[in-house]
């Protein structure tokens, strides 16, 4: 089985989740991405994430569903959550599941590096079989225009 750190980017903004995308690639991490909590549950069940950044409103299926979602999961299935928001700090969050907020607008060198700290605190995961190569990793690249 393949062993790494995956990162999630999750929110339904296109161009956030591009330059989150872009940067993160370039920076050398394997990256997925999800429009919605519904993209994102499909990934979290296929593959094993490290880090995941979660936008909390969104349509479909909101960011609070997924962090729902993770609540159920083994502690070691869980990524490392930062919550990305764009209005003011969200209130009850998690502590086990949550591991911070960042408020939008933000300071993309900040954000990258403190996911780089996070990335190199954490253990390589083992991925399922079924789990498809990153999207940092095949021919398919960030969605664009969805």
């Amino acid at each position: 089985m393949k062993r790494e750190k995956r990162i999630l980017v999750v929110d339904d903004d296109d161009s956030i989740r591009a330059l989150l995308f872009t940067i993160l690639r370039r920076r050398g991490h394997a990256v997925d991405t999800a429009r919605n909590g519904a993209e994102a549950l499909e990934r979290i069940v296929s593959c094993r994430y490290s880090v995941m950044l979660l936008d909390l409103m969104m349509p479909t299926m909101s960011g609070w569903e997924v962090l729902q979602y993770l609540e159920r999961q083994p502690p070691e299935n869980i990524p490392i959550v930062i919550v990305l928001t764009a209005g003011n700090e969200p209130r009850n969050l998690n502590p086990k599941i949550i591991s911070g907020t960042v408020r939008k607008p933000f300071e993309i060198n900040m954000l990258t590096d403190t996911v780089t700290a996070c990335l190199a605190a954490m253990e390589e995961r083992e991925q399922p079989e079924n789990c498809p190569p990153p999207f940092s990793d095949g021919p398919k690249t960030a969605e664009k225009g969805n």
